[in-house]
């Protein structure tokens, strides 16, 4: 696989800003400068979620993520737009998480769901997840971009056109853009080129992704934070991500960091938008999510093996 970033114009980098708070700095381990990267690699965390335990129909708030396991500070749209279903078929088990994305609605306020959930620090950290796009899944009006389940981010979570000066953060999210539904990565570094962030997209077989309608299909992003030497970050961070279990971007040479910043969220953050009422979705639009996981252990993952039962 071809690495390959992708900046964005700035019409393209509008189209994608929207409201994105940002979050107070987590105190977080940190490598020793210019530590090789196994002697500073901590012990396996690991997190995960299949949606089994809550009623189906009943919203997936706060209070119930907390009871399986994640926690988080603050959450939109958690009461108001996602249910637990058991009436579309889920990717395992009886039941997934269904978020949605209203018609003529756009930002986070208003469409899908954000939370950033806590994870332990690490400079190195995978999320798995199982999405379905519905059949009638509407990627936008006149204009199209949106932010897809969840992401990696760190620190103060630089995103929503801050500067990233290697203290306050940064993020690496999925998203949809343009009128066919094209799959990519888009993240915020030290030497981001757009206000806006950048963007990779992803590929198979040399083709760009889109994302499909109305069947699973599984991704995994990896995120490897920078090392600091002498308060200086080296252009050693990674973003990686694997679509069905094969790798379909990588992005290398990346700095995050100046600081001792390291992976702490696992970033719910999707909705339509866009900064416009041009990129809302024509109709009610749905997307579900299955078999979550969050590991600084990639054996964890089963799906970068085809190992899953």
């Amino acid at each position: 696989m071809k690495s390959r970033t992708v900046l964005l114009s700035a019409a393209a980098a509008a189209a994608l800003l929207a409201p994105v708070a940002v979050y107070p700095q987590l105190a977080s381990g940190s490598p020793a400068d210019g530590a090789d990267p196994a002697a500073s690699r901590q012990a396996a965390s690991y997190q995960d979620n299949t949606f089994e335990r809550p009623a189906a129909g009943a919203p997936y708030t706060l209070p119930e993520w907390t009871e399986d396991g994640w926690t988080a500070p603050w959450s939109l749209g958690m009461d108001e737009r996602t249910r637990i279903d058991d009436s579309t078929p889920a990717h395992s088990g009886d039941k997934s998480l269904r978020v949605l994305y209203p018609e003529g609605k756009i930002g986070p306020e208003d469409s899908g769901a954000q939370a950033p959930f806590e994870l332990d620090g690490s400079r190195e950290y995978y999320v798995s997840m199982w999405i379905r796009f519905a059949e009638d899944f509407s990627w936008g009006t006149t204009q199209y971009a949106g932010k897809v389940g969840i992401g990696l981010a760190g620190g103060a979570s630089c995103s929503g056109g801050q500067t990233c000066d290697g203290t306050n953060g940064f993020s690496s999210r999925f998203i949809w853009r343009r009128a066919d539904g094209e799959a990519a990565l888009y993240y915020y570094h030290m030497d981001k080129q757009d206000t806006y962030g950048d963007y990779v997209a992803m590929e198979r077989g040399g083709e760009v992704i889109r994302w499909p309608k109305g069947e699973w299909v599984n991704v995994v992003q990896r995120v490897k934070v920078n090392t600091v030497t002498d308060g200086q970050a080296n252009p050693d961070g990674e973003i990686e991500v694997f679509y069905n279990g094969e790798s379909a971007a990588k992005v290398d040479g990346l700095r995050f960091v100046s600081n001792d910043d390291q992976v702490d969220k696992a970033y719910f953050d999707s909705f339509a938008g866009g900064a416009t009422t041009e990129f809302a979705p024509r109709n009610d639009s749905y997307i579900w999510y299955d078999d979550v996981k969050v590991s600084t252990d990639p054996a964890d993952i089963c799906e970068l093996s085809d190992s899953c039962p």
